[in-house]
């Protein structure tokens, strides 16, 4: 296929790891866009055309229209085979949830494709090019602890990544795991999220913490010490509650961007981005803060309805 010129893309679906591992020791794999592994989770084709979908349109989605990327960096193919049906299930569970708020069918289109970006990269080279080339759309990280770093495996390429991303991005949400459970406290204490991978429950908890880290499904209002005090389902509801909830709870999740994240993950790029530069310390009070936030909503729901003609 390649030799015909013709621009496909191929991937191999492997059902036995020991086949792959056999696989690639025999053949030489370049012409080959990628390998996963069959492990009866039929979501798995869907999630590879997503694949091949995302690689082919994340430069000009991310670029011109503000789209979010999700960088994933895993080079264990039983595991990547496993994370990106799930991610990807999320990711349209999403999708329908914005979608009904849309004004129109055209308005409803355009929020399902607009839709987070996801980025496998399986060494650190490639991990750290993609992370410098979209910074400004890095909606969060999620990546191994242990993988290929100048051409042989590394332990502590993880930390490393995660430290750079940091740098570059000092709010975006990074996840990182391992099946070594001595770099959990290591992870926690250096501020990132993580996640053991031979735990029974790694898929169930790897949902729940991409959830909660992408910023899906309801806002959830909190105080500085974790309390919840508020819940949103969508703009209208977010509105309401910035007039009522506490003013330590708005300064928490200013100072973090959970605002700005939140309206990314709902397609909203446009109060997302102009939210986002904005710091706790540019305003003389929480209350001003509060107003600037309502007004910033507001202006952009009223842009809304003057560009969208509702059915």
């Amino acid at each position: 296929i390649k030799k015909l010129g013709r621009d496909i893309p191929v991937v191999v679906l492997a059902y036995d790891y020991r086949e792959v591992k056999s696989f690639v020791a025999r053949n030489p794999v370049t012409e080959i866009d990628r390998i996963f592994l069959w492990q009866g989770n039929a979501r798995i084709l869907i999630a590879i055309v997503k694949y091949v979908e995302d690689k082919r349109n994340v430069r000009h989605d991310a670029k011109v229209l503000g789209v979010p990327v999700l960088l994933v960096v895993e080079d264990n193919i039983r595991y990547y085979s496993s994370i990106l049906p799930v991610i990807y299930t999320e990711l349209i569970s999403q999708s329908s949830r914005v979608i009904q708020e849309g004004i129109n069918v055209a308005h409803k289109l355009v929020r399902q494709r607009a839709r987070p970006k996801i980025l496998l990269c399986s060494e650190y080279e490639d991990a750290a090019r993609q992370a410098m080339e979209y910074r400004d759309n890095l909606l969060a990280v999620v990546s191994a602890v242990q993988f290929p770093r100048n051409g042989a495996p590394d332990e502590n390429a993880g930390f490393e990544l995660a430290h750079m991303i940091r740098e570059l991005v000092p709010d975006v949400p990074i996840v990182l795991h391992s099946s070594h459970t001595e770099y959990r406290t290591r992870a926690h204490g250096e501020g990132f999220a993580f996640l053991q991978k031979r735990s029974p429950t790694f898929l169930r908890d790897f949902r729940l913490l991409l959830t909660q880290q992408c910023s899906f499904g309801d806002f959830i209002f909190r105080t500085p010490e974790g309390s919840e005090v508020a819940r949103a389902s969508d703009m209208n509801e977010l509105e309401a509650l910035l007039h009522t909830v506490p003013a330590e709870s708005l300064s928490y999740h200013s100072q973090r961007n959970h605002f700005s994240r939140w309206l990314t993950a709902r397609t909203e790029f446009a109060v997302a981005q102009k939210l986002r530069p904005r710091k706790v310390s540019d305003f003389p009070s929480l209350e001003a803060l509060r107003e600037d936030l309502i007004q910033s909503i507001n202006d952009y729901r009223r842009e809304q309805s003057e560009v969208l003609i509702g059915d």
